[in-house]
């Protein structure tokens, strides 16, 4: 195991693993960190713009990293620059990659579909940063977001309205009208985005997803529950849920065999994906994990923490 600091005890927002697995990223209050993970030699990027509604981080490639915060930008380690590809911030933000490097998805995060200025899902092209064309039902996202392994699906998390219900005020003894939501899952075919899938009833927003490494399951996180589906079959295999701190971060061992989660406590589960029973559990005394990354060849993890640690360890299961 090893453990990496970004210093003065900061939130960790986002940890990623380059397309080799050496290097690993991690950023924090207000600037990016990458360590030579063979060596420990780290490198500070220069400042960012802070903000309160977090950041995500993904490698294009060995020498470049894309930094979703205030705007997107791309720090070019070779030259230790930064290249600013979009401006606007969007609130908790989260991006993911294709597969094959082309495309880029981004949620931002909704709880009413009343609000404005919620934009949902948007497409954007790896190398110009050009928005591409909206894909259909992009709006009221609730953060999670996930391609299957070989790309040909987008899994996205939403907020929908489904009506109204009655809601009573005792000491007046008056009933009131508010709006009714469900929390639902699409799956999408792409590049286009037509939805091909729905899986409903998530009892709350949709925060984190990934599909198996064969395509297929999905597993998402709804506050403190973790739910499994099979996607051919259309149902759900299994539902699991430890105490009450939420998920925060969910990845496959490359396997598929199983299934590592963080929860904003200390700890990470690691769950069986034949049986969906809990096989182990890591407990880092990192402080609370906000975010895992697996390295591309599977054979170790990474999880930040709320103390400014990043955590290190081997996939020995």
């Amino acid at each position: 195991m090893l453990t990496f600091s970004i210093g003065k005890a900061k939130r960790v927002y986002a940890t990623t693993f380059s397309p080799s697995g050496r290097l690993l990223a991690a950023v924090g209050v207000n600037r990016v960190h990458v360590w030579d993970t063979l060596t420990g030699d780290v490198r500070k990027g220069p400042a960012v713009a802070e903000t309160s509604s977090g950041y995500s981080l993904e490698f294009i490639d060995e020498s470049r990293l894309l930094l979703a915060g205030t705007d997107f930008r791309v720090w070019d380690l070779a030259a230790d620059t930064w290249q600013v590809l979009m401006t606007g911030m969007r609130y908790f933000r989260q991006i993911a990659r294709s597969p094959d490097g082309r495309c880029l998805a981004e949620v931002d995060y909704t709880s009413s579909t009343e609000w404005g200025g919620a934009a949902g899902l948007a497409l954007y092209d790896v190398e110009t940063g050009q928005l591409l064309p909206a894909p259909p039902e992009a709006p009221n996202t609730t953060g999670g977001l996930a391609f299957s392994p070989d790309g040909r699906f987008l899994a996205t998390g939403h907020i929908v309205r489904v009506g109204e219900k009655i809601r009573h005020i005792g000491l007046l003894n008056m009933d009131y009208p508010v709006n009714d939501y469900d929390y639902v899952v699409r799956v999408r075919e792409m590049p286009g985005g037509r939805v091909i899938a729905t899986i409903p009833g998530w009892g709350q927003g949709v925060r984190y997803l990934a599909f198996s490494p064969d395509g297929k399951q999905l597993v998402g996180t709804a506050g403190p529950r973790l739910r499994v589906w099979d996607l051919a079959a259309d149902r759900e295999v299994a539902v699991q849920k430890r105490g009450p701190k939420h998920f925060q971060g969910l990845v496959f061992t490359a396997d598929g065999r199983h299934l590592a989660t963080v929860s904003n406590d200390t700890t990470v589960r690691i769950w069986d994906a034949e049986t969906w029973a809990e096989r182990t559990t890591y407990t880092w005394a990192v402080g609370a994990l906000l975010n895992i990354a697996l390295a591309p060849d599977g054979l170790r993890a990474a999880a930040g923490s709320d103390r400014g640690k990043v955590v290190v360890w081997d996939m020995d299961v």
